[in-house]
């Protein structure tokens, strides 16, 4: 019986997080209200409990509070982290043992990505439960494409390969991940699913907000895959400014560049995601330049929100923006990337029409709601089965 609501309880999910990462690092992060908010609202809606395992000690308990009636499951207050991480990876094949009278009772196992899903295969294998392997981006290839070194890249591969053949659905971002899940890992498409991001309209929506048309926005940690850095390239010597939320391992030499070309940026404070909304509704044009992209949330975001958005011509960015209708598409090229931007400045007729659309888009496309049915519809299927 499930108490708090006097009815009994359908099923019982465990989210196994991505290795090393704690609700802490969450909230730090700005992450925390959009991560749990779909496990909270499924709780509510269809009586289901939850429980997260995740990569945190006692610190990860002050969040208790916030996340409700998810049951939060800190690795660290059962076992010891180790200095070395290579230590931290080899004990947490104990996990399962460590935790296994919840995972005993459980109904349905989910990664939140690939990167530690070796925990949850384990676990699959010693209670017999259903897994879901959720991957935000494509794990190997993201592993590819930030040049990783080869003994690195065989253990992601080896990583991906175990946690896709042994789950029983794959919930991937993009059909551009379900063709490589299937054609690289050669997992039948009947076992993938695509789970494109959601966004949650009633937050993210345009407001009655006077926006800046001086100035541009960039969110996105400060890597080589975000690829700021042609962006101040794009705007040197004009009188365009920035305003870039995100920091990284690039942060002094993003610096030295704007010195260098003369660029106004003004770097701004973490912003908790339930927050995002109006931040974006202060800018009329937003701009995401990567190199790569796997389903960019703060891409449909700043759409939702019904700013006009400049995207590189790059996979995960092309799949969401369509050229001329919802944002605006560039090669990687900083003079065509300011030409764009520029565009957009000079004509209100244009940003107002490609900012409604993009709105528009989301809200079909990306929807909350459907997020959440087909979430439970896999949970049902497994446990129907």
């Amino acid at each position: 019986i499930y108490r708090k609501h006097a009815i009994r309880l359908l099923m019982r999910i465990v989210l196994f997080f991505t290795f090393d990462v704690s609700i802490e690092l969450w909230a730090k992060t700005g992450l925390l209200h959009r991560e749990v908010r779909i496990y909270q609202e499924l709780i509510r809606r269809y009586n289901i409990e939850v429980q997260f395992i995740t990569y945190g000690g006692e610190s990860d308990k002050k969040w208790s509070e916030f996340l409700g009636d998810i049951q939060l499951l800190p690795v660290y207050t059962r076992m010891t982290k180790r200095q070395n991480k290579v230590l931290n990876i080899l004990q947490s094949v104990f996990i399962p043992w460590f935790f296994r009278n919840e995972l005993k009772n459980s109904d349905v196992l989910k990664t939140n990505q690939i990167w530690g899903g070796w925990v949850a295969v384990i676990s699959k294998w010693i209670f017999n439960k259903p897994l879901i392997a959720r991957c935000g981006n494509e794990f190997y290839d993201f592993s590819k494409k930030q040049n990783g070194s080869r003994k690195f890249l065989i253990f992601a591969y080896f990583v991906s390969k175990l946690t896709y053949s042994q789950a029983d659905c794959v919930h991937v971002a993009s059909t551009r991940d379900k063709r490589l899940v299937h054609e690289v890992f050669k997992i039948p498409h009947k076992r993938i699913d695509v789970r494109s991001n959601w966004i949650e309209s009633k937050i993210f929506y345009q407001m009655n907000n006077k926006r800046s048309t001086n100035k541009v926005l960039f969110v996105g940690r400060l890597t080589p895959q975000k690829n700021l850095s042609i962006l101040i390239d794009a705007l040197k010597f004009s009188d365009i400014s920035v305003d870039v939320l995100g920091h990284g391992e690039l942060y002094s030499e993003i610096k030295d560049q704007i010195k260098k070309n003369n660029v106004n940026v003004k770097f701004l404070k973490t912003v908790p995601n339930n927050k995002m909304a109006e931040l974006y509704n202060h800018y009329a044009v937003y701009v995401m330049c990567s190199n790569y992209e796997g389903n960019p949330k703060t891409l449909l975001e700043a759409m939702s929100c019904g700013c006009a958005v400049v995207g590189t011509d790059v996979s995960g960015i092309r799949e969401i923006i369509q050229h001329e209708k919802t944002g605006l598409l560039v090669s990687q090229d900083s003079e065509m990337l300011r030409d764009a931007i520029l565009r957009l400045i000079s004509s209100d007729k244009l940003r107002e029409s490609l900012g409604d659309a993009a709105s528009s888009y989301i809200l079909k496309h990306n929807s909350f709601n459907s997020a959440l049915e087909n979430e439970f519809k896999s949970y049902k299927k497994l446990t129907d089965s």
